[in-house]
């Protein structure tokens, strides 16, 4: 567990709405954080495109650092490139969610 508490203070004698109560129970146990990371296997081929798609897929993310399989030494190369963009664009599909930073590094493998 992450040492977060809910504060039940605020909540005696009051009439919450059970979405609310389950947003607030997945945020302390940072349920919430691992969901935004892992939708970003889904906007992955929004932001790079159909193309790089077909030889490039995120194989796993750690400590903000997203990893992504490359078929082919010459595709890796060009996204080596293009990373910073590549960053850049999935941080702002996923800016909707939270205002934090989610991506800050990719390691093409």
């Amino acid at each position: 567990m992450t040492g977060k508490r809910i504060n039940t203070r605020l909540r005696d004698n009051k009439v919450s709405c059970l979405a609310d109560e389950i947003n607030n129970i997945s945020e302390v146990l940072g349920v919430r954080d691992r969901e935004n990371e892992l939708r970003i296997f889904n906007v992955w081929k929004e932001c790079v495109g159909e193309t790089i798609s077909k030889f490039a897929t995120p194989s796993g993310i750690k400590n903000n650092k997203l990893l992504v399989s490359v078929e082919n030494p010459v595709w890796r190369f060009e996204l080596s490139n293009r990373k910073e963009e590549i960053i850049k664009k999935l941080n702002s599909e996923l800016q909707g969610i939270k205002s934090k930073t989610i991506i800050k590094e990719i390691v093409f493998v």
